[in-house]
């Protein structure tokens, strides 16, 4: 088995991540590891799970806990105990998939944790909502953001989308900046979807639009339609005791750090 660790680069990450790899038994592999640590924070993580998309993740915040805190400084001899032993429980999270078509039928593949926004900022997008082929609605506005049940307490949440149990298995469809008047009008209410759902948006006419799958962007200067939904893509977390749906939204959410 072998080995990797991803740090956010601040000097508590370093060297907590400098303590972490010395203590490993296991060969260190930049490549393809079969573990990465990732040493920071919840945007750490994401960058693990993108980087290595195979892999085992151990997440150790060194900050403020985020969602997916698993491991914080204060257990890391529980960390390294779990690795070198090889017992550890794993949680398996579905990646939505995307695929992202501009005028001339160029393909675009992706995958996200949290979700996946597709934005105009500068002007109004419209867009032809489909859901498993359906017609839904033609969206005026903004943007709008597709999101995993994780994902849900991300940039989701800022919308006032719903939190969904990560437990069920859907996709969530939000608004961003939707206009709605007496000639537009579109659901407004964010959409929780079965994860067995195909969501497609399709541009009425060829545009530049601002795409972000996680952390990563990609601008398409002649943005035709995005196809969104589960392909199987699932990501390994691992984690020393198992943390409920409820403890974690507490954490994170309500109760104060101060």
């Amino acid at each position: 088995m072998r080995f990797s660790i991803l740090s956010r680069q601040d000097n508590l990450s370093n060297e907590v991540a400098c303590k972490i790899k010395k203590r490993i038994n296991l060969e260190y592999d930049d490549i393809n590891p079969d573990y990465v640590v990732a040493v920071g924070g919840d945007g750490t993580i994401l960058s693990a799970v993108h980087k290595y998309p195979n892999a085992v993740v151990f997440g150790v915040h060194t900050g403020h806990l985020g969602f997916y805190a698993n491991y914080s400084v204060e257990n890391i001899d529980d960390l390294v105990n779990d690795i070198n032993t090889g017992h550890f429980h794993i949680e398996n999270t579905n990646l939505l998939s995307c695929k992202i078509y501009d005028s001339k039928n160029n393909l675009t593949d992706a995958f996200a944790l949290n979700e996946i926004t597709i934005v105009t900022p500068p002007r109004t997008l419209i867009l032809d909502v489909f859901i498993n082929g359906e017609y839904l609605e033609r969206f005026r506005g903004t943007g709008f953001c597709v999101s995993t049940p994780s994902g849900s307490t991300a940039y989701n949440k800022s919308l006032h989308g719903s939190v969904i149990d990560p437990q069920l298995d859907t996709i969530q469809l939000t608004e961003i900046a939707g206009i709605n008047s007496n000639s537009y009008r579109t659901l407004s209410s964010p959409l929780v979807l079965s994860n067995r759902r195909k969501i497609k948006l399709n541009a009425l006419m060829a545009q530049e639009v601002f795409i972000t799958v996680d952390h990563e962007s990609y601008t398409i200067n002649d943005f035709e339609s995005i196809e969104i939904g589960y392909e199987g893509k699932v990501l390994k977390m691992a984690f020393h005791e198992e943390e409920s749906f409820l403890k974690r939204i507490s954490r994170t959410f309500l109760i104060s750090k101060e």
